[in-house]
């Protein structure tokens, strides 16, 4: 008869096998290492992967974004955190709300790369990102070191409620800051205005003028803010119609001085017809239609922005210089009268009124329009 002894150690269990894990590979990289770790991943060869996002590239753009994404999810060898696991933890450190973060992203990307009218074909992918948002922010953040508790993962309402109070305090406190150096930029910007107002009701100033002070002026706020750490940012919205501004009537030559509305001159003979004519902004015209010529006349008229209309009678032989920054030039009704012209902006033509050539002394009128329409008609 045999007996069994079971005193003997029973060997223990053999451990699994560890589990696999991706990893972006550190020797074998080209760019950032996904093609590398996906070869040692899959056991093949990475240079698969590597012409597979060539390829892909080529088909709008999807091999880039395709490692863009890669990159982003997956660790480096010897990491435990990804790319996007270190920016969704840095932004819940500062209570931004990752939904918001992406929402923007998508929308800028969107707008750069696909087509706002056809979004059909990348219905799917945008379905796809919305679902890793919302996975991504259900996340936990990485665990924080020990002098500091972690951060525990809240819902996206409570989250945004708490960023928008933390936002609105550090605002209130900023403007608290700032508020020394931004009414004193405006004080100095609004008495400047007022004696640029008065000097040109006096003696003429030409617009220009308010626009360069003003920009001056709102940037050197910025700047001693920013030497005293007390930036007034909301100043910085001057700078909109400051540049506006200079764009429109960079060029001008004329003045409030000149006048603003409706101006209608009507010289009766060349001794009544004067060699200047301005007016700031409104409608001018310049009525031709009494005035003979017995000798070569020059006139030049200078507006900001508007309307002028140049009235000119038969037989009457004119020559319109006009030069307009932004706007066009119109005869009698029609601004396709020359070969090429278009009528956007930067018109700069010589014309002869009527198109044949006349006989006798000429009037010749130069204009100077920055904004507007200018306007030849014969009566």
């Amino acid at each position: 008869m045999t007996t069994t002894d079971f005193s003997a150690p029973v060997p223990p269990p053999a451990d699994p096998p560890p589990a696999r894990a991706i990893r972006r590979s550190s020797t074998d990289r080209v760019a950032a290492g996904v093609a590398g770790g996906l070869g040692e991943y899959f056991r093949v060869d990475p240079v698969l992967f590597r012409v597979l996002f060539a390829v892909s590239a080529f088909f709008g753009g999807a091999g880039i974004v395709a490692y863009l994404l890669a990159w982003a999810v997956i660790p480096e060898v010897g990491a435990t955190d990804a790319p996007l696991d270190r920016f969704v933890g840095e932004l819940r450190r500062r209570r931004i709300p990752f939904w918001l973060v992406a929402g923007v992203a998508i929308l800028i990307g969107w707008a750069v790369l696909f087509s706002w009218w056809a979004p059909a074909p990348f219905f799917p992918a945008v379905i796809a990102v919305i679902l890793l948002v919302v996975v991504l922010s259900r996340r936990k953040p990485p665990v924080e070191p020990a002098a500091a508790p972690p951060v525990q993962a809240v819902g996206w309402v409570p989250e945004t409620q708490a960023w928008i109070s933390e936002s609105r305090a550090r605002s209130r406190e900023r403007r608290r800051r700032a508020a020394p150096v931004r009414w004193i930029t405006l004080g100095v910007l609004a008495a400047t205005l007022a004696v640029l107002v008065v000097c040109d009701a006096v003696s003429g100033i030409v617009i220009p003028a308010y626009f360069w002070t003003a920009g001056g002026i709102v940037l050197a706020g910025l700047l001693v803010g920013l030497v005293l750490r007390r930036t007034p940012w909301s100043i910085s919205l001057l700078l909109v119609p400051t540049v506006v501004g200079l764009v429109a009537f960079g060029g001008s030559r004329a003045s409030l001085h000149d006048g603003v509305g409706q101006e209608y001159w009507t010289p009766s003979s060349v001794a009544q017809l004067d060699s200047s004519y301005r007016l700031a902004i409104g409608q001018g015209v310049l009525n031709l239609s009494e005035v003979t010529l017995d000798r070569p006349t020059h006139v030049s008229i200078t507006m900001g922005a508007g309307q002028l209309r140049i009235l000119v009678p038969n037989g009457l032989n004119v020559q319109v210089r006009a030069r307009v920054h932004l706007g066009t030039v119109q005869l009698n009704g029609r601004d396709d009268f020359l070969p090429g012209h278009s009528s956007s902006s930067g018109v700069n033509l010589d014309l002869q009124v009527p198109a044949t050539s006349q006989t006798g002394p000429a009037l010749t009128i130069d204009v100077h329009l920055t904004d507007g329409e200018v306007s030849v008609e014969n009566v």
